[in-house]
C-alpha cells in the first residue's frame, strides 16, 4: 500500500512538473509570437502598473493634443476676423481723410457718407460673426448671446462679458480661444490722452488738441480753454473747470498748458475766441467713432469745427487700427504657444513610448534562449519520465 502510494505521488509530480515546464514553452512562444514580454498582469506585476500609468498619461497627452487642435483653429478663424476689423478701420480712416477734403462737392461727401454707413454696417457684422457651431466669437463667456447691438440712434451697446473662454492645453496651462468684444472695439485707448476734445473755432483756425493728460485720476471735471489776443502778437488763454475760472496765461506752445494735474498741449494755427472743450474720456468706442464720422461727414466743409472734428476722428480710426493691431500680435503669440506646447506633448509622448517600451515590449535574444533553454528541459525531463515511469521495487525481486 505504501509502495502504490508513492509510486502515485512520484508519477503525479513528474507530470505536474511536465505541464509546468510546458506551460513554459507555451508563454515563450505567446511572447514571440505577439512581440511583447507582459502577456499579463502576473508576469511582472510592477512593470504592470508602470504600463498603466503610461497608458493614462498617453490618453491624456491625447485629450491636450485635441484641445491644441481646436484652440488652434478657434484662433486662426479669430486672427483671420481681426485682420478684416483693422482693415475695415483703416479704410475708414482713408475715407475720412478724403472727405476733409475741401474740393469736394456736397455730392461727392454725401458718397463718402454712404461709403462710411456701408463700412460701419459690414463692421457691425463683422463684430457679431459667429464660429462653426454657431457661437458669437466676441461675445466673451456668452457664446449664445448676440454681443452686438445699434439702437434707433445709432449707438451700439455691448450684450455679452468682459471674459474670455478657454481651453486646458496642458496640466498646468489654459489658453484663451476668444477675445470679447467689449476690450476689442470698445476699450480703445484714447489718441488724445484723458479727454475728448470738442471745437468752437473762429475765423480761419487750424487749432487742433495734439494731448490733454491728468496726472491727477480722481479729478472728473470737464474743462474749456478760449484763446484771447495778447501783446506783442501773443496769444493768451483762460481756463475753466466746470465752468469757472481757474487759471489765465500767455500761451507758452512748447509748454503748453499747465494746471495742478492738468497739461494741455494743442497744434496748428490758433485764432483769438478759438475754444477748445475737454470731457473726460480715456477709451473709446469704434463703433461712436463710425457714428461721429457719418456725423461730421454730413457737416458744411466751410464749418472749421466741424473739420477739427474729423481729424479727431481719424486719429481715433488710427488709433482703433494700432489697438487691432496688437490684439492680432496677441492671438499670434497664443498660436506660437500652441506650437511650443504641441512639440512639448509630442517629445512627451515619445518619452513614454519608450519607456512603455523598456517594460512591454520582448527582447528577442533573450526570449529565444529562454525558449531553447526551457524546450530542452522539458525534453530532458520527458526522457527521464518515459524511462523510470515503468520501474518499480518488483522488477529486482
Amino acid at each position: 500500500m505504501l509502495n502504490r502510494i508513492a509510486s502515485f505521488h512520484n508519477y503525479q509530480s513528474v507530470q505536474n512538473d511536465l505541464r509546468r515546464q510546458e506551460g513554459k514553452i507555451h508563454h515563450n512562444q505567446a511572447q514571440l509570437a505577439s512581440g511583447k514580454k507582459l502577456m499579463q498582469a502576473a508576469d511582472d506585476p510592477l512593470a504592470t502598473h508602470y504600463i498603466q500609468n503610461i497608458g493614462q498619461q498617453s490618453e491624456q497627452l491625447r485629450q491636450y493634443m485635441d484641445a491644441i487642435v481646436l484652440t488652434r483653429n478657434r484662433l486662426e478663424h479669430h486672427e483671420v476676423i481681426i485682420a478684416n476689423a483693422e482693415d475695415y478701420a483703416d479704410e475708414a480712416k482713408r475715407t475720412v481723410m478724403e472727405t476733409i477734403n475741401g474740393s469736394l462737392s456736397v455730392e461727392d461727401r454725401q458718397a463718402k457718407k454712404r461709403e462710411m454707413e456701408e463700412l460701419a454696417n459690414n463692421f457691425l457684422s463683422l463684430a457679431n460673426v459667429q464660429d462653426e457651431s454657431g457661437n458669437y466669437i466676441f461675445a466673451g463667456t456668452k457664446p449664445k448671446n448676440q454681443p452686438f447691438f445699434r439702437d434707433r440712434d445709432g449707438n451700439v451697446e455691448y450684450a455679452g462679458d468682459d471674459y474670455q473662454r478657454k481651453m486646458k492645453i496642458a496640466n498646468s496651462m489654459e489658453m484663451a480661444i476668444n477675445d470679447p468684444g467689449s476690450k476689442l472695439f470698445m476699450e480703445i485707448d484714447n489718441p488724445f490722452g484723458d479727454y475728448e476734445p470738442n471745437y468752437d473755432l473762429k475765423g480761419a483756425s487750424e487749432l487742433l488738441l495734439e494731448r490733454a493728460t491728468n496726472s491727477d485720476a480722481d479729478d472728473d471735471a470737464s474743462y474749456k480753454v478760449t484763446f484771447v489776443d495778447m501783446p506783442d502778437h501773443k496769444y493768451g488763454y483762460q481756463l475753466e473747470r466746470n465752468g469757472s475760472i481757474v487759471d489765465a496765461d500767455v500761451f507758452d506752445p512748447k509748454k503748453g498748458i499747465q494746471y495742478e494735474g492738468l497739461t494741455i498741449h494743442v497744434k496748428g494755427q490758433i485764432n483769438k475766441g478759438d475754444e477748445i472743450s475737454l470731457e473726460p474720456r480715456k477709451t473709446f468706442s469704434i463703433f461712436d467713432t463710425f457714428k461721429d464720422a457719418m456725423k461730421y461727414t454730413d457737416g458744411s466743409v466751410s464749418d472749421l469745427s466741424n473739420t477739427a472734428k474729423l481729424h479727431q476722428v481719424t486719429e481715433e480710426f488710427h488709433a482703433a487700427f494700432i489697438h487691432l493691431n496688437k490684439a492680432r500680435s496677441d492671438v499670434g503669440a497664443r498660436l506660437s504657444t500652441l506650437d511650443i506646447q504641441e512639440q512639448q506633448h509630442e517629445d512627451f509622448k515619445l518619452t513614454l513610448a519608450k519607456s512603455k517600451s523598456n517594460f512591454e515590449d520582448l527582447d528577442y535574444a533573450d526570449a529565444v534562449i529562454e525558449f531553447n533553454e526551457n524546450s530542452r528541459a522539458l525534453q530532458a525531463s520527458q526522457q527521464a519520465f518515459g524511462k523510470t515511469k515503468d520501474l518499480t521495487l518488483f522488477n529486482y525481486i
